[in-house]
């Protein structure tokens, strides 16, 4: 039996290599959602998962540009950096902007390439050259007076570079602040990053560079960018997850020495968790191989669930004898229709829209039931042999009350939980982005601090994301959402303030043959037109765009129509609005709304309507409403099933109405304990610790189940009972709370938010079975 247990111990374990944790938060959201849908497909085609970016504080703005310019430099020669970009290279090189401006008048608007043609023709060419240099010699921006003297016919008012454009006039063309106090460095991998443990590898390879050169200079540094905030969820799991073993199994080992009073026994009941943990951990990699951020919380709940098993096993030691068979007839039906129904109850946690709740549940089943097979088929044993010579429990005097008070004390507590959500209400539901993070995030500090410094970065606008399986599906999903665009607005006219649907950055054959033609008259008489801007006083340098692009047109007409720009520049400007496949891909548009935070039911059911195949509208301000009904629906659709579920497993265990009826009551007073609670201590649901909710219901099952078992080997003597299993039930209470107590020091509030709700009712829970449900049952006073 111990090898076969072994054996199959071995077996689950190798699936441990497949494991790796998924620092993707929207992974634990149902992925069919259309605003987690949109959400995921901007993140996988638009968000850079090997740039960090490096926001830099201090000096004046002269001082920060050279700065940033010089750690570029460091970066970029140590290896440490593929690409360092502390400007624009398209205002630091005019001329290799020429392909893309070319491309965007050939790609544009045929009504807007002819204005062009009709402003640089032989008629009006002087005017547009005298309107360019008096706009230089009067502007008083800097950025535009720059723009203008390197572009003389006016290639740069295309309205596709009007984005562009505002940056240069926020300061530094978006990587300087206003007040020259501020400097940002986009420093590239030199190498895919593969998961946060090489993300932070790397930052750690940049920092050792970085943060003693920004010293030596009184300069400070602020990292962020995916993969600082891959790095941080990462290494903050792992934390999480060493931490609240390490925190469950000290405590647990202190008050199991306390209890029983043997090391031998406490080495083997740690041997076994060890057994269980590997156990469940390799199961779930090869069932799942990627473990969300969720579950991260399972080791502490496994180790107090599988301890429980243990402790009953040594606490009815005392009773029974340590003969291993009379143990084991003591044991094994309550152990065993524990676990099954235990597990039967988080896995109906896979009745839930959100995966990550799904998986918690899946996983702490197959640790519910590889514990209790490797508790009696292992431990038991163990126990049999190290335990004998311990001396059984005297019937000392019991804390179980008789039924009257029993019943009476059960009365006063429910019309006191029953008061109080009456005074107060039940908690309500709550969904936060930061519920998600690590709570104390650098990568989020540095992030808000480039916010303030350039507003640009916290624009409300949603992202508007088209996606198609090829060239013309990308287009037709352009024109539907321009078509659903103008419905909504004309529906809610309110709700909008402001549309960017960047049509002219998808190529369109049909646009570049029409333009090809009015764009070609202008470059066969470039030397008409640079001529003249010559003679206007234009230099050349200042002619060098326009020139640039006069060439490109020609070279443009002849290249494929589907192939968008490949040069630097313009793949360095491009990769904001464009991911283009060699089949189809994704144009990126921008949705402002008045006022994102505040959207009522009908403004997000008007933007949910837009939603439709291949187009999305992302924004996490949009997850709150979408998740919040889930969370709600979760309440209601996962736990009523549950509770038909305990019904019936109840049923098969007792099979007596009675003890079901006396379990379910005391399942039900402490529900309305844990809601009272939650109110007074200003605790709500959110869309983890409602996974609280099947645990509770599963030790309550489980207490239920050894006590109502305990009392009838005992024929109802509350004496045995409570110096038996009573207090083994005590144990398991406390240590399970332990284990969901230590999440509450956990990196992020999710965790933490299902710690306190868990142990709380935990607590409840215990205090119910082990006070009140014996002496109920029994009908007696103590004995």
């Amino acid at each position: 039996m111990q090898l076969v247990l072994l054996g199959l111990v071995a077996l689950a374990a190798a699936g441990l290599g497949r494991i790796r944790f998924d620092t993707d938060i929207l992974s634990i959201l149902p992925g069919e959602m259309p605003e987690v849908k949109g959400l995921q497909t901007y993140y996988a085609e638009f968000s850079l998962d090997e740039e960090l970016v490096v926001l830099i504080e201090g000096g004046d703005g002269e001082s920060l540009a050279e700065a940033a310019g010089e750690l570029a430099g460091r970066l970029e020669e140590a290896g440490v950096a593929a690409k360092a970009r502390w400007k624009p290279r398209w205002m630091d090189e005019p001329g290799e902007l020429a392909e893309l401006l070319g491309w965007l008048w050939l790609n544009g608007d045929p009504q807007v390439a002819g204005q062009l043609a009709d402003s640089l023709s032989k008629d009006q060419l002087d005017s547009t050259l005298a309107d360019a240099v008096e706009r230089v010699a009067t502007s008083l921006d800097g950025g535009e007076m720059m723009i203008t003297a390197h572009d003389p016919f006016g290639f740069l008012t295309h309205p596709s570079m009007a984005g562009l454009q505002s940056m240069s006039e926020e300061g530094g063309e978006g990587f300087e602040s206003a007040d020259g106090r501020a400097h940002l460095l986009f420093v590239d991998a030199p190498d895919k990053l593969e998961g946060y443990r090489e993300a932070e590898s790397w930052i750690g390879e940049v920092r050792a560079i970085a943060d003693p050169w920004a010293e030596e200079r009184g300069l400070k540094l602020h990292w962020t960018g995916e993969p600082a905030f891959q790095a941080e969820i990462g290494t903050a799991m792992e934390s999480d997850m060493t931490k609240t073993v390490s925190l469950t199994s000290t405590l647990i080992a202190i008050l199991f020495l306390i209890m029983q009073r043997r090391i031998g026994l406490l080495v083997g009941m740690g041997g076994v968790i060890a057994l269980v943990f590997v156990t469940a951990l390799g199961l779930a990699g090869w069932y799942y191989g990627e473990l969300s951020i969720m579950s991260a919380g399972f080791a502490a709940i496994l180790i107090g669930l599988a301890v429980d098993y243990g402790v009953l096993i040594c606490q009815e030691a005392k009773l029974a004898g340590h003969d291993a068979g009379t143990i084991r007839k003591a044991t094994t039906k309550s152990i065993l229709w524990a676990a099954v129904t235990t597990a039967a109850v988080f896995l109906a946690l896979n009745l839930s829209d959100l995966p990550g709740i799904a998986q918690l549940g899946t996983i702490v089943a197959f640790g519910v039931v590889a514990g209790s097979l490797l508790m009696l088929g292992l431990y038991l044993p163990w126990v049999a042999w190290r335990g004998a010579g311990r001396p059984r429990i005297a019937h000392k005097k019991t804390w179980i009350p008789g039924r009257k008070r029993s019943l009476l004390f059960g009365g006063l507590a429910a019309a006191m939980a029953l008061g109080v959500l009456v005074w107060k209400g039940l908690p309500g539901v709550e969904f936060d982005r930061g519920l998600l993070r690590p709570r104390n995030s650098t990568a989020m500090a540095a992030f808000e601090k480039i916010q303030t410094s350039f507003p640009a970065w916290q624009t409300p606008s949603l992202k508007l994301v088209i996606e198609g399986s090829d060239d013309d599906q990308v287009r037709e999903r352009i024109r539907e959402a321009g078509q659903r665009l103008e419905q909504l607005r004309g529906e809610r006219p309110e709700l909008m303030a402001k549309v960017d649907l960047p049509e002219g950055w998808w190529p369109s054959p049909d646009r570049i043959n029409t333009n090809g033609r009015i764009l070609a008259v202008m470059a066969d008489e470039r030397e008409r037109l640079l001529a003249a801007a010559d003679e206007a006083g234009f230099s050349e340098e200042g002619m060098g765009l326009g020139k640039a692009v006069l060439e490109q047109w020609p070279l443009l007409v002849e290249r494929d129509p589907s192939v968008v720009p490949q040069g630097a520049v313009a793949g360095e400007i491009l990769r904001g609005f464009v991911s283009k496949h060699e089949q189809g891909g994704v144009l990126l548009g921008t949705v402002e709304l008045n006022d994102v935070g505040q959207l009522d039911a009908a403004d997000f059911e008007g933007l949910r309507r837009f939603h439709t195949e291949g187009i999305h509208l992302a924004g996490w301000e949009l997850l709150k409403p979408a998740v919040l009904p889930l969370v709600r629906k979760d309440l209601t659709e996962v736990f009523l099933p549950m509770a038909g579920l305990m019904v019936v497993m109840l049923a098969l265990v007792f099979r007596r109405v009675g003890d079901v009826a006396l379990a379910l009551g005391m399942m039900a007073l402490s529900g309305l304990l844990l809601l009272a609670a939650m109110r007074l201590f200003g605790i709500g649901w959110n869309f983890l610790n409602i996974a609280a909710t099947p645990l509770l219901l599963g030790t309550g099952l489980d207490y239920s189940i050894h006590l109502l078992f305990a009392l009838r080997r005992a024929n109802g003597d509350l004496r045995s009972v409570w110096n038996g299993t009573g207090k083994a039930v005590l144990f398991c209470g406390t240590t399970t709370a332990i284990g969901f107590g230590s999440l509450a020091f956990a990196s992020n509030d999710a965790l933490a938010s299902l710690g306190k709700v868990a142990v709380l009712g935990i607590l409840i829970t215990m205090a119910v079975s082990v006070i009140l449900l014996p002496g109920i049952r029994s009908g007696k006073g103590a004995r």
